[in-house]
């Protein structure tokens, strides 16, 4: 009896593919084609077609009426557990989720998925891909168990019985069935002394791509700048990536207009750095460099974010909403992102229950009774998103060191919109702090991310203290050997 886990740091992956195979070639002959690096079984099929919600590389494979928690990614890297289908991701795949949050999650799945069997699954732990795969028997509630005791943070079943088999760097686990699709992942390759990007902390970035907004008004007045800062924001758009937020500014008419914009996969230069933008309606449109920072879907519930739900609402918000009052016992006659009747009686019964107005409206009252429940799906977990969260971080950091050595900033000069609010040089905007500390980041600490990354040494108090008062070299060794040190050469260097 076999047993593979591996363990992939996201920052080594290049690309992971739904490799879609309509149960023709083996294990072996998919490796010897692609030179993958890793391979495993994928979701569940019946005969030549899949079922569930499959979706690979921008063509959908599989529809299901239903919605359920599966991985969602663009290239891979960015890959995570999010309600599928995803429209905007080019991949995704479900099967039967295991755990989310770091936490068991009920288990559903049909009489066919059951019993005792070979297993296979794919999950997210401490920044990492995870793919498991074993031969021998085990539950899905077993296999729940042992990897929640692994401390996967999310997990997916995927199919088992005679479809398990990996191919995890050379450990293999064999099966003559061929089956419908598989996941394949292709790491980075680098020289031996390269460290892992899992090793770097706030890496360089020289992929910007510009794409110049010629249509938009805000670039058409030709007003110039000299820059004096970086003002940072997010786009409060949850869903939309760089290219969408271009496209809708990139316009005549268009209120807004950035230097930047950031998602997890790209960073977009749209005006120049001399131009004059449109950021944050306040004094810091004449000084300021700007950049917006995309948002992924999950965002929409953040209290500050939520656009209230009602009768005739409809998108991924109102999935959620009816997703959570099922979860409850309320029937909402369907969980297909369309707020209808059937929607609006188990809201009605939902807020009575709950000793609210029983009006039908799903705004921030009925929200934060919602999403109290532990679980909720109407309650943003940072843990669905931290991947999404740590590209646009780390994309971040780098611009604005780009930033600050070709303009001559310093990591003081850098503030978000509602500093600048504070500081009364913007109108009164609450990003980035409305999402950032549920990630547990604060500006200071992009700005601490960015000295460091600059090299910031610490100012050589020594020299100034000496010279300000003519000491000679013993006295100043005096006050170091006995420690008085930074603190003590820092308040005389300040001292008049």
């Amino acid at each position: 009896m076999s047993k593979y886990i591996a363990s992939i740091p996201l920052g080594d992956i290049e690309r992971i593919q739904i490799y879609i195979n309509r149960s023709v070639k083996t294990l072996a002959e998919i490796k010897a084609e692609t030179g993958a690096d890793y391979l495993i079984n994928g979701g569940l099929y019946q005969g030549s077609q899949a079922v569930c919600h499959l979706r690979a590389d921008g063509q959908t494979y599989a529809k299901d009426p239903y919605t359920y928690w599966g991985y969602a990614w663009g290239t891979g890297p960015d890959i995570t557990l999010r309600s599928v289908p995803a429209a905007e991701r080019r991949n995704y795949i479900c099967c039967v989720c295991l755990l989310r949050g770091g936490k068991a999650e009920m288990l559903i799945y049909n009489r066919d998925v059951g019993g005792s069997r070979p297993r296979t699954a794919i999950g997210l732990k401490d920044g990492e891909l995870c793919l498991y795969c074993t031969d021998s028997g085990r539950t899905p509630m077993e296999l729940q168990a042992e990897l929640l005791a692994l401390g996967w943070e999310s997990a997916v079943m995927l199919d088992g019985g005679g479809s398990s088999q990996c191919d995890l760097v050379g450990k293999r686990i064999v099966s003559n069935r061929k089956v419908h699709n598989l996941i394949l992942v292709y790491t980075r390759k680098r020289a031996p002394s390269e460290p892992s990007d899992n090793d770097k902390e706030d890496k360089p970035m020289d992929d910007i791509t510009q794409a110049i907004m010629t249509n938009s008004d805000c670039y058409k007045a030709g007003r110039t700048i000299t820059p004096k800062g970086i003002m940072v924001h997010s786009t409060a758009t949850p869903g939309a990536d760089a290219q969408t937020i271009r496209s809708a500014w990139d316009r005549s008419g268009a209120e807004a207009a950035v230097h930047y914009i950031i998602d997890d996969q790209r960073t977009l230069q749209t005006l120049l750095d001399t131009c004059r933008a449109w950021h944050c309606g306040g004094a810091a449109n004449n000084t300021h460099l700007s950049f917006e920072i995309c948002e992924p879907q999950e965002c929409r519930l953040i209290p500050a974010e939520w656009i209230a739900l009602k009768r005739g609402s409809s998108g991924w918000a109102v999935q959620r909403l009816q997703m959570e009052l099922q979860a409850r016992g309320y029937d909402p006659k369907g969980v297909d992102g369309s707020f209808g009747p059937g929607c609006d009686a188990a809201l009605r019964a939902c807020q009575k229950d709950l000793g609210l107005t029983a009006d039908g409206s799903c705004g921030p009252a009925t929200l934060s009774k919602l999403a109290s429940r532990q679980g909720s799906y109407l309650a943003y977990n940072p843990q669905d998103t931290a991947t999404y969260f740590g590209a646009v971080w780390g994309r971040a950091v780098a611009l604005c060191v780009q930033l600050c050595k070709t303009c001559g900033l310093t990591a003081a000069d850098i503030l978000c919109h509602s500093e600048g609010y504070t500081k009364g040089i913007a109108s009164n905007h609450a990003d980035v702090m409305h999402w950032w500390p549920y990630h547990s980041k604060t500006m200071d600490m992009l700005r601490a991310a960015v000295d460091k990354a600059l090299g910031a040494q610490e100012p050589d108090y020594r020299a100034q203290v000496q010279a300000r008062f003519g000491l000679a070299e013993e006295t100043m060794d005096y006050l170091e050997a006995y420690k008085y040190g930074a603190a003590l050469l820092q308040k005389l260097a300040a001292a008049n």
